[in-house]
């Protein structure tokens, strides 16, 4: 059984490879992937995004209709689940009949069968694991991973999509601190000019201008890349120009209550990771069967006991990915109720700098304070705000990660 299943595998990763070179030119198929794209919207009855632009609500239908690596797989898994397991049984038995009829043939006449002999036990061995299910179980296990496959391509562009956006108000942020340090410019020149500050004192904070705006320059290019490998993701030309649709508020992400207990269940139900270690622990049982009967007596003694350590550390290992597991989704989970609680926390700060703004706008208006001060109550909102908006990508990262590992078993 496990020669079928690698032979499978590599034959469907073999069909990934062959297409390296397409997929190099997979911006060059943002018509087809549009096209594609639109297909899956309309069937989700979601409305498609404008051009030169892409929504959370369609990212993930995107992902799967657009990039060419997840197109790949998705015909593959289309070809796995197409096939007529009693076609083949069929096929199978003709085949070896015509074959037994030549090994008798060829032994009527005298002549060598035993290129035959090894082609017929070659293709009995099959004939019995489809007769028996394990050709069908295997397929399955394919089928179970590409999915989680693409899974993980759709999730990895989930989490650059809600980086990107971070990255952009983190830009917004710079380019308030910049006006910030412009007023402050402003104003020290000014005092330099009446005696009242050093030239030191404007230099100083002209380094720091520069500095933010070097920054920002960076920051710049950042954004430019991430959205390059978001459109190739998407199946769209990778210039780096790109708008993103607003993430999703807090009441309107869908999200329940979650259940530690069953949550933790159907995420190793689901998880591919620990089927392919329990098919791995079944592997090294079969193995270590095969050694207790090859390896008797006492010239290969030796033997035996390496077989034995095999076979107790694939227990351990075993053992290892549920606990892994396991450990990491409770620190996942865990980390729900943290994020809440920090996204409270830049909320109520947040609503303390609308009472501060209020009382200097009207102390403003009275002449009690100037300009500057109501301008950096404004910045000082606008920070809060900012803090506010983070937390919450904060939060919605780790609750679309857990929707990931309850539901496809991805950690």
């Amino acid at each position: 059984m496990r020669r079928t299943f690698a032979l499978l595998l590599a034959a469907v990763m073999a069909a990934g490879t062959l297409t390296g070179p397409a997929m190099a030119a997979e911006s060059q198929q943002e018509g087809t992937a549009d096209s594609a794209s639109q297909e899956v919207q309309e069937e989700t009855k979601l409305p498609p995004d404008p051009e030169g632009t892409v929504t959370w609500a369609n990212l993930d239908s995107r992902i799967r209709s657009g990039s060419l690596s997840a197109r790949v797989l998705s015909e593959n898994i289309s070809g796995i689940e197409g096939i007529d397991y009693d076609l083949m049984y069929e096929d199978l038995r003709r085949q070896l009949n015509d074959i037994a009829n030549a090994q008798w043939y060829i032994t009527v006449m005298g002549g060598d069968d035993s290129a035959l002999a090894n082609a017929y036990d070659s293709l009995r061995d099959t004939f019995d694991d489809l007769k028996e299910g394990e050709v069908q179980a295997d397929n399955a296990d394919v089928v179970w991973q590409l999915n989680s496959t693409v899974d993980q391509m759709v999730a990895a562009g989930q989490t650059l999509y809600i980086t990107l956006v971070g990255l952009e108000q983190q830009a917004a942020d710079g380019q308030r601190s910049l006006a910030a340090l412009d007023r402050s410019l402003e104003e020290l020149r000014l005092r330099q000019q009446l005696g009242q500050v050093s030239r030191q004192n404007v230099d100083e904070v002209e380094a720091q201008r520069t500095q933010v705006v070097s920054q920002l320059n960076t920051l710049d290019t950042t954004i430019t890349t991430y959205k390059s490998q978001l459109q190739t993701l998407i199946g769209a030309e990778p210039t780096g120009e790109i708008s993103l649709g607003a993430l999703p508020v807090q009441g309107e992400d869908g999200w329940t209550a979650p259940d530690y207990e069953a949550d933790l269940a159907a995420a190793k139900a689901a998880s591919w990771t620990l089927r392919n270690a329990e098919k791995t622990l079944k592997d090294a049982k079969e193995d270590w069967n095969d050694a207790q009967s090859d390896y008797r007596g006492s010239r290969k003694q030796y033997l035996l006991q390496a077989a034995e350590h095999t076979w107790a550390a694939a227990k351990l290992t075993y053992q290892s990915a549920f606990q892994e597991f396991e450990t990491s989704f409770r620190t996942l989970y865990d980390s729900l109720a943290d994020k809440e609680n920090t996204l409270n926390s830049k909320r109520s700060a947040l609503a303390w700098q609308q009472t501060v703004l209020e009382t200097t706008q009207k102390r403003y208006e009275l002449g009690q304070v100037s300009k500057m001060k109501l301008l950096a109550a404004q910045d000082d909102l606008a920070a809060a705000q900012s803090a506010v908006d983070g937390a919450w990508r904060d939060l919605l990262s780790a609750r679309t990660s857990y929707r990931w590992a309850v539901e496809q078993g991805l950690m």
